[in-house]
């Protein structure tokens, strides 16, 4: 009798938590979809607050073609207006845009930042190492150029794509002639989108192989995986790459498509065979904290609550849905692999990063474990698969009678 008992009440739970999961999916997806529906109601002023803060007391802008205006003074001296312009380019997390000022005689002026889908902390860097200031007073005569940031060079490369694409109509206006031209989406396309391609079909077929050499194989391509999309390119998939796949910030051109790509298989290989490949073998983080509790004798956790199964969901949503309603999923980073890989992020993911350095000495993998939105995208995909397969069961199920029934 306790037996029964037993296993009717753990019957009960496990439904219970079923259930909760399945209100949890469809309360998350209602949640995107107003997040973005809700961003998409607030408007963009930015262009016109940048027209409001270079216009001085009774000066006129006007517009010239579509993209290029003048800003002439009160007195109605057109030979001395100011030309205005914009531009984008396309960074690391997506796309920025400038507004730029020029003088009469075609030098940089002024610029300004207008939006931005990058990631802040690349941004930042570029800031602070005054790359904008390098470009003010070049002339538009030749293309602008300042040597790039290290450690942001696809963000410096994207700021003055966007400022040197804002200089071409006044180039055009004053010497007859462009220079920039607009790239399509596929040329962003490197051979590091190959090797993660190769990558990932070596470690399917590790992961599927029966061979003895299983272990050292895998070894061999989480090594590689780590030098390459870690310390080499900072390639790996984080929140803000999913946000930026569902909205689709990928379309307009992004400077590295390795983490979608790289997320685009996981993704695939998760909803066919219900495992995370890239947790296993491709993860270089995952791999730092494996090489870290080697060198601490790190332990497994102890502690198995469901706090850290649901807490690392929240947090996923929330950036999620933050990105959604602000256009900008690359704002809202709170991985620490830009300072483990190349000492680039705020104070907290500093902070963030170190005590997970240390812990790892002692816990195994306790980012995996605690704060990893790839285990909390992977529960979801996995639910919701497998409630769509018992879904299409039960009806299945449920016609079978029906057609005996007729016979």
């Amino acid at each position: 009798m306790w037996l029964v008992s037993f296993m009717a009440e753990r019957k009960q739970k496990t439904n219970r938590n079923k259930n909760l999961e399945k209100i949890a999916s469809i309360a998350s997806i209602l949640l995107l979809i107003l997040a973005w529906y809700l961003g998409g109601l607030r408007t963009n002023n930015s262009q016109t607050q940048f027209f409001q803060h270079i216009s001085t007391a009774g000066s006129e802008l006007v517009e010239v073609s579509p993209n290029l205006y003048q800003l002439v003074s009160a007195d109605g001296d057109k030979a001395q207006a100011k030309w205005v312009s914009f531009g984008s380019g396309v960074g690391y997390g997506g796309e920025l845009s400038v507004g730029a000022v020029f003088t009469p005689s075609g030098e940089v002026e002024t610029i300004s930042l207008l939006s931005s889908k990058e990631t802040s902390s690349y941004f930042d860097k570029v800031v602070e190492e005054k790359l904008p200031e390098n470009l003010l007073g070049q002339r538009v005569k030749t293309s602008l150029h300042v040597d790039a940031v290290t450690g942001a060079t696809l963000t410096s490369e994207a700021y003055i794509t966007a400022v040197d694409q804002a200089a071409d109509p006044v180039r055009e206006a004053l010497y007859g002639y462009r220079l920039s031209e607009q790239a399509s989406a596929l040329s962003y396309f490197k051979w590091l989108d190959a090797a993660a391609l190769v990558f990932f079909a070596l470690a399917v077929w590790v992961n599927r192989t029966r061979s003895e050499h299983k272990v050292k194989f895998n070894i061999a391509i989480l090594g590689g995986s780590t030098i390459l999309f870690g310390f080499h390119s900072a390639s790996l998939y984080s929140a803000s790459i999913m946000g930026g796949a569902i909205y689709g910030s990928w379309i307009s051109g992004v400077a590295n498509y390795t983490p979608f790509i790289l997320l685009a298989l996981s993704i695939g290989y998760i909803l066919y065979y219900n495992r995370n490949i890239y947790c296993e073998s491709l993860c270089p983080f995952g791999a730092v904290q494996k090489c870290l509790a080697k060198v601490g004798n790190a332990k497994s956790s102890p502690i198995r609550n469901e706090l850290f199964i649901w807490f690392p969901r929240v947090l996923l949503l929330v950036t999620l849905c933050l990105g959604a309603y602000f256009r900008s999923p690359a704002a809202f980073v709170y991985e620490p692999f830009g300072i483990a890989f190349g000492m680039i992020g705020g104070m907290y993911l500093f902070v963030l990063t170190v005590m997970i350095i240390l812990t790892s000495l002692v816990v195994r993998r306790p980012w995996c474990q605690s704060l990893c939105p790839v285990n909390a995208m992977t529960d979801f995909l996995v639910f919701n698969k497998n409630w769509f397969k018992q879904s299409r069961a039960k009806k299945s199920k449920a016609r079978r009678p029906m057609k005996q029934d007729k016979e």
